[in-house]
């Protein structure tokens, strides 16, 4: 009797903590909050799209000279975001020179210094999205990451991640009406090890 009990408790939250709305709606508001709050830039979301995928594919999602950071998370899970190139100058104009500077700069490769200017943002938008689920069934597997380190190539991912399913949070967005947009993909352990919510 208790295993179909806990089955069925089991079954009851799957829909809750498959995605949308918190953690969907979660991120929306946090990372548009700390870009806003710490720079002044205004980020819009074109799309986002909450999926799962397995470490093989996870390797195949990063966009070229895309700009790519380690995420430290609850019971040593780690996770990764990853930023399109007009995301990453975008953000580095906003913190140098206050404003975006016409079109987006021909993509480059990111370098270790571009990775610490954003680090700080970074890390105030996951803090967002932890005080939004505060009481959403997503905080078990959404919650608790930040900033832990950054890569130059995705390839170190393959040995430092493991096999296990991922959640995707794959946005596009658009930044400060400037016609500019990029990728923004957030990509976390699917299997939940952070604290319960609240409620």
């Amino acid at each position: 009797m208790p295993d179909i009990l806990r089955r069925k408790i089991d079954q009851s939250r799957q829909p809750q903590a498959d995605g949308a709305p918190g953690a969907d709606r979660g991120w929306r508001l946090a990372l548009a909050r700390a870009t806003r709050d710490a720079m002044g830039l205004d980020i819009e979301f074109r799309t986002l799209a909450i999926s799962r995928a397995g470490l093989a594919e996870v390797l195949d999602l990063a966009p070229l000279h895309a700009l790519i950071a380690l995420l430290d998370g609850p019971q040593g899970g780690l996770g990764v975001l990853m930023l399109g190139p007009a995301v990453t100058a975008s953000l580095i104009e906003m913190q140098t020179l206050g404003r975006l500077a016409g079109p987006a700069p021909q993509p480059r490769k990111p370098t270790r210094i571009d990775a610490a200017m954003v680090a700080g943002v970074v890390d105030r938008a996951l803090a967002g999205l932890d005080q939004s689920l505060a009481e959403e069934a997503d905080r078990v597997w959404a919650g608790g990451f930040r900033y832990a380190s950054y890569l130059d190539e995705v390839r170190p991912l393959g040995l430092m991640l493991e096999e296990e399913s991922y959640r995707i949070l794959s946005a596009e967005v658009s930044l400060g009406g400037s016609g500019r947009s990029g990728p923004v993909i957030l990509v976390l352990p699917a299997v939940g090890r952070g604290e319960r919510p609240e409620g």
